[in-house]
């Protein structure tokens, strides 16, 4: 289990710093049209976007070495990988619908 949440928050990381380079990574932002396109903030919604993943990747991976040097058993870990995955992506949507209109 420790290398499997150690590569998930790694993922998130690496994640997190692509989306900032390469918005069309966003789901649906690749496909909406030009006009549509000028009517987002891209670089706000980046920004939030990589500061969200890269966020809770760190907080997957440090929670992870925690739990480990604890001993925590599987279903602990299961549940608090979760927990904080589902919040950072919840926090990640919310912030984004705030600032994503008109630049």
């Amino acid at each position: 289990m420790l290398i499997a949440f150690l590569i998930n928050g790694l993922i998130l990381i690496v994640a997190g710093i692509l989306v900032k380079y390469n918005p069309n990574l966003l789901a649906g932002y690749n496909t909406l049209s030009k006009e549509k396109k000028k009517e987002i903030n891209i670089e706000k919604v980046s920004t939030i976007a990589r500061n969200s993943l890269i966020i809770t990747g760190a907080l997957i991976i440090d929670s992870t070495c925690i739990m480990y040097i604890l001993e925590s058993s599987e279903i602990t870990q299961i549940t608090i990988i979760s927990i904080i995955f589902i919040t950072g992506l919840l926090a990640m949507l919310i912030l984004v619908n705030r600032v994503s209109k008109i630049k």
